[in-house]
């Protein structure tokens, strides 16, 4: 199969074309050569040892869930033990999928739009954020936190009151010298729960379907601006109790330290990573105002929480910062 014949989307400012399905809607017209080429790659026996070469990242949860390494010849390989393995070539332009036998190939595409993604944007030394945005007029949000933290849901409720989705779960932001733009990236908001309580609250519902791994993506209006500016960084705080919205602004350091907390990648040992994304995190939170938002929890979700957190987000956001 030629580039030519493979799906090409425009995602996070790359284009990429894939054998394998990501489910997006951010299809262009080859032009040229894509950024990254995503391929089928033989499957392979389940491994439970660590990929040659130095390791970049590691996480285990009850056991061992991924390895990120670089080989001597600067091959990269992205081990998730139980689902597949990433082959990533030095230049970071070619990527085969490699599935484990009897492994969901619909999981292993999940961590191709999500996991594999935010690997290459952050090698090739791109700001990345654990986030879901929204376009509210000339401006965007973002929603801030690990999972279930209530991103997405976030995102879906101000989606559901006119803003249009930016990105899901994958943030990469561009510094143009006097702020921060967001680069269009997931259509679709995948939802641990409540998706029907959410699709309820839109005019005319969105289509929605089950993912591989169990979550309900649902699919909405996206925005078509590939450099809306970022107006703010919200934290959100979901609470059942609570029947107000309240948002402070945090310091810069503590906004800082917040961030930092929610990388989308968990795991980071290279230094050279790490070191970049405390410096490159530092700037944002100067330029952009982070908050953090209590927000009440559904379902059922409170009419107008999207409008009262916009509402708040903003006022707060013009207020001076205490430093």
């Amino acid at each position: 199969m030629t580039v030519r014949e493979l799906e090409v989307h425009a995602l996070y400012g790359l284009t990429v074309a894939s054998e394998v399905p990501l489910h997006q809607s951010r299809a262009v017209q080859p032009s040229g050569e894509p950024d990254l080429v995503i391929r089928w790659g033989e499957p392979i026996p389940r491994r439970s040892t660590p990929p040659e070469g130095r390791v970049l990242a590691h996480l285990e949860t009850d056991q061992p869930y991924y390895t990120f390494t670089v080989t001597e010849s600067g091959e990269y390989v992205l081990r998730f033990y139980r689902v597949c393995d990433f082959v990533v070539a030095p230049s970071m332009r070619r990527v085969w999928m490699h599935v484990v036998d009897g492994a969901d190939a619909g999981v292993a595409g999940v961590l191709a739009a999500g996991a594999l993604l935010s690997f290459v944007l952050t090698m090739r030394r791109q700001l990345v954020l654990h986030a879901s945005a929204v376009q509210v007029g000339d401006s965007a949000v973002a929603f801030v936190g690990r999972s279930g933290m209530g991103k997405s849901t976030m995102a879906g409720l101000m989606c559901a009151d006119g803003a249009t989705l930016i990105t899901d779960d994958v943030l990469r932001l561009d510094h143009d010298g006097a702020g921060y733009r967001c680069r269009l990236g997931a259509t679709e908001l995948r939802l641990r729960k409540a998706a029907a309580e959410l699709i309820e609250k839109f005019p005319v519902a969105p289509a929605s379907r089950v993912t591989s791994d169990a979550r309900d993506a649902v699919r909405l209006e996206s925005a078509q601006r590939d450099d809306v500016p970022l107006s703010a960084v919200i934290v959100p705080v979901p609470d059942r109790e609570r029947t107000k919205v309240e948002v402070t602004r945090l310091r810069p350091m503590d906004a800082l330290i917040t961030v930092l907390c929610f990388p989308r990648l968990l795991g980071w040992t290279d230094r050279a990573v790490l070191d970049r994304q405390f410096h490159d995190t530092a700037g944002l939170v100067e330029t952009v105002p982070v908050l953090q938002a209590y927000v009440p929890w559904g379902p059922p979700f409170p009419d107008g929480i999207a409008a009262a957190v916009v509402d708040e987000a903003f006022g707060v956001r013009a207020a001076p910062v205490v430093r």
